[in-house]
């Protein structure tokens, strides 16, 4: 059996200093199948979709690509000696809090430089490299040429059906990764007609699968409602939840940071699913400024779409800036050493699939407070604290709570975290391995 695996999005996104959550996934999978190539010679192809082809590359050139953007990700690093950023964080962070001199919310790091030419030309040797291997991928989906397993894990491109036509042949099987419906079910939040572009996803997987793996039943539901409405046989779906990194799992002896003042974390994305705005707000609220109460907000994650009013609160607003910390992306090992210190993640988003930190953080013994949305009580269970996403009277009362030095409810919270159980990514792999093995019976 051949394993035919997308990486269109990890092409897409190789420049970046840090993956995004989706990255993590592909990038998970892709290694789960290079060491089962490694170790049972498991014949693998890449598949690279392109807008206007789909095009394949072999194993020996993918693997030392593979293996330089899992460095640069740091997704089994533990030298935080490399990262700026964090660096310039723990000084922030190690400096009593001062109310004069701050016009906005302090911002460390920035985005990636999408326009360097290197990249550019790596990408064009990549894009001409795989349309060399199309010939190979049209023989192998031809009728007679045995079995092979077709793996998409980040639905990206398929938004373009007439690029995934070649699964209709017989001899391939196919599994697709569902992270969420949300641009269907929750178009208020997203980007303007993203919601046809990802109904097509939606409806490229239900065509060509044989099996869709999804990261949480809530995600589950809310597929099974879609295609009934719609009223089409909706394909295999099995649940099986995210994988967290080894990092998470056995972290390196990272001391925590020595804060001047107690901190909260909030990973993720700016968009306006996130609920920064409302977050910001009830901070104001209970921190006045500084004055009220002394303590700090970190900001992690890159600035996305739609989020005009809550940058606006990070640049314009005089009663943030002095408490408010906005940081573009960390290394694994900084985000470990930054979560050891908080008082708590905040986690207070109106909607998701998952809810990656969560478990990274729960994973690392750090108490959670997260909205009470169904993704994040699948995640959490019975180890975090959970508010209603729109209750700001709550979230300050858990604000105050969580951040005094003898606090009872986050001592019991984070005193249970040792029994919290999250998957490793060799878990969820066997899980999906097991998957496999049934179909193809």
């Amino acid at each position: 059996m051949v394993r035919l695996v997308d990486i269109s999005r990890l092409i897409e996104n190789m420049h970046l200093r840090t993956p995004t959550g989706i990255d993590r996934v592909e990038m998970a999978y892709v290694q789960h199948v290079l060491a089962r190539a490694a170790g049972e010679r498991e014949a693998v192809r890449f598949v690279v979709t392109w807008p206007h082809l789909t095009g394949t590359l072999d194993e020996a050139y993918v693997r030392p690509l593979i293996e330089a953007m899992a460095a640069r990700w740091s997704t089994d690093g533990r030298d935080l000696r490399g990262d700026a950023a964090f660096a310039a964080l723990r000084d922030v962070l190690g400096q009593p809090l001062t109310l004069d001199g701050h016009r906005q919310a302090q911002r460390i790091g920035g985005p990636d430089d999408k326009a360097d030419a290197a990249r550019l030309l790596r990408t064009a040797e990549i894009c001409l490299r795989s349309a060399a291997g199309g010939g190979w991928l049209r023989r192998r989906a031809a009728p007679g040429q045995g079995a092979a397993w077709y793996f998409h894990t980040s639905q990206f491109r398929l938004h373009r059906p007439q690029r995934f036509a070649w699964l209709s042949q017989p001899a391939v099987r196919s599994l697709f990764f569902l992270h969420d419906i949300i641009p269907i079910t929750h178009e208020e939040y997203c980007r303007p007609r993203e919601a046809p572009r990802h109904a097509q996803r939606v409806a490229t997987m239900a065509r060509h699968a044989d099996v869709i793996v999804a990261n949480s039943a809530f995600t589950r539901a809310a597929l099974m409602a879609h295609l009934d409405d719609l009223d089409v046989p909706a394909p295999p779906c099995e649940v099986v939840p995210l994988g967290l990194a080894d990092i998470f799992l056995a972290p390196p002896p990272t001391p925590p940071i020595e804060a001047a003042v107690p901190y909260f974390v909030v990973i993720g994305t700016i968009e306006p699913r996130k609920n920064l705005a409302f977050l910001l707000q009830a901070w104001n609220r209970w921190t006045g400024g500084g004055q009220t109460r002394q303590a700090r907000l970190v900001v992690v994650g890159r600035r996305g779409w739609e989020n005009e009013n809550v940058i606006d609160l990070l640049e314009r607003s005089p009663g943030l800036a002095p408490t408010v910390i906005e940081v573009a992306s960390l290394s694994d090992a900084g985000m470990i050493a930054l979560l050891r210190g908080a008082q708590a993640l905040l986690a207070p988003s109106l909607v998701e699939g998952f809810g990656l930190p969560v478990a990274e953080a729960l994973a690392l013994g750090v108490p959670v407070i997260a909205s009470a949305i169904d993704a994040h009580r699948e995640v959490g269970g019975d180890f975090a604290a959970y508010i209603n996403p729109l209750d700001g009277p709550g979230w300050v009362a858990a604000l105050e709570a969580y951040a005094r030095p003898d606090s009872e409810r986050r001592r019991q919270r984070a005193a249970a975290l040792h029994r919290y159980r999250p998957l490793a990514w060799s878990d969820h792999m066997a899980r999906v391995e097991d998957i496999v093995a049934e179909i193809a019976e």
